[in-house]
């Protein structure tokens, strides 16, 4: 049985059945990398099945073997060895259910550090303050999220307690309440992405942010959203930091705020409907790390489905604008 699919395999399938199958952050993974072309870290997604599996029979058979392979591709795609000690290949570990779940679940940051990978990663960097972050947020998210004292030096060991730990938050205290509340089936299971790991706390050309295809609280049709320099997404997500206005990032980097609305034109247009799009710029380069649809006030709803249903050139017939309008206006 295959287990692991990468961003970039090719689904015969709608995006409904791929959520199933990889779940929603890791379905949205494979169509802005395989569909749309995007600039996206390259990795891949551990299925819902084999989350599934786990919490049945623990660790299904054959999953180690697919994800040395998996993870071989990725050194073949970045030119990074994970372990090197020399250049070393970092990955992230990210829930992705087949139903949003915001905040239920956990994330893992920078798997693969170690001392002598943050020594090669000073010595590529010649920034010992970088390298020493890195590893001191990958401590304190994996002694938190895997629940021990400290951190395996190996990292292989690092990557299969973190998908673990993942798997094993499907079945979680806040998840269960959440699924409970939200009225979400207890079977579904989550997916697993693996993803290279860019920095957007590199240096000052490195920035991290969030942004909406449209204003979420007017439906005005502007991209709207916040924008932190020399910073990582769970910075901007934690609130621990003060973003500014995407207005910086095109004055500060006008051809990547260019290309970041490029990029989010392309997103509405295939969902037909406003995405909530997350991003990182490592070192002048910018890279999409996510998309979803985006929630709206229903003020909002209201606007953007007769404005998508107005436009002749917008891929939105005015019978879905009014459903999903309605979607948006019913009372609780």
């Amino acid at each position: 049985m295959t287990y692991i699919y990468a961003f970039d395999h090719e689904h015969d399938s709608s995006l409904d059945e791929m959520k199933w199958l990889v779940g929603g952050k890791g379905a949205n993974l494979a169509v802005m990398t395989g569909r749309l072309g995007l600039p996206v870290p390259p990795g891949f997604t551990i299925s819902t099945a084999a989350c599934r599996a786990y919490l049945a029979d623990g660790w299904p058979q054959g999953l180690d073997e697919e994800l040395r392979e998996h993870v071989a591709r990725l050194e073949t795609a970045v030119g990074r060895r994970f372990g090197d000690p020399a250049d070393p290949l970092l990955v992230s570990v990210r829930s992705g259910a087949p139903v949003s779940m915001p905040g239920m679940m956990d994330t893992i940051l920078n798997i693969g550090l170690n001392e002598t990978t943050a020594a090669g990663i000073t010595a590529i960097t010649a920034d010992p303050a970088f390298a020493t972050a890195c590893h001191q947020r990958l401590v304190a998210m994996y002694c938190d999220i895997v629940g021990v004292g400290r951190v395996p030096d190996d990292p292989w060991a690092q990557l299969r307690a973190a998908v673990e730990a993942v798997f094993q938050s499907w079945n979680g205290d806040r998840a269960r309440s959440y699924r409970a509340h939200e009225g979400i089936r207890d079977d579904m299971a989550t997916g697993v992405n693996v993803q290279t790991m860019v920095f957007g706390n590199r240096d000052d050309a490195s920035a991290t942010g969030v942004v909406f295809t449209r204003n979420p609280a007017t439906g005005e049709n502007v991209l709207y959203g916040d924008v932190l320099f020399n910073a990582q997404g769970e910075d901007v997500v934690a609130g621990t930091h003060a973003t500014e206005p995407l207005s910086t990032l095109d004055e500060r980097m006008p051809r990547l705020g260019a290309e970041l609305r490029r990029y989010s034109e392309l997103l509405e247009r295939y969902y037909r409907d406003v995405c909530d799009i997350e991003f990182t710029i490592e070192q002048g380069k910018l890279w999409m790390l996510q998309t979803r649809i985006g929630k709206r006030s229903p003020q909002a709803a209201l606007r953007i489905a007769v404005e998508m249903a107005e436009d002749p050139d917008f891929p939105l017939t005015k019978a879905a604008a009014v459903e999903r309008a309605a979607e948006h206006l019913v009372d609780p």
